[in-house]
């Protein structure tokens, strides 16, 4: 399988915007939409929330995605690339169509 490891880190990420943040916020809120994407769609074999809408685990290793969560997080130019450097992440709340979208092309293929 490869070398496992971290694809993201909520916390990390947060470090690098502690002297702004009202950018630390915004990132924070898109990575929990994210994480929060991902559980819902079934693309992880991990649980990140509480159920309620809170997330609890802040990093996701690249094991626990699923197959079809490898395939819409990996390679150049992968929809949650995308997704995060679009505009969709920074709207309340942030819009999820664009990995929607690919989601549904990926389970299409299949």
């Amino acid at each position: 399988m490869g070398k496992d490891y971290e694809l993201w880190n909520i916390d990390e990420l947060l470090k690098a915007y502690a002297n702004v943040p009202d950018m630390a916020i915004s990132v924070q809120a898109a990575m929990e939409h994210l994480f929060l994407f991902l559980e819902k769609s079934a693309l992880l074999t991990c649980t990140i929330s509480d159920g309620h809408g809170v997330v609890t685990k802040s990093s996701i290793l690249k094991s626990e995605l699923t197959d079809e969560g490898r395939l819409l997080a990996s390679g150049p130019k992968n929809p949650v690339d995308r997704w995060l450097g679009s505009k969709g992440p920074q709207k309340s709340p942030p819009d999820m169509r664009m990995l929607e979208k690919a989601l549904t092309e990926i389970r299409g293929r299949y």
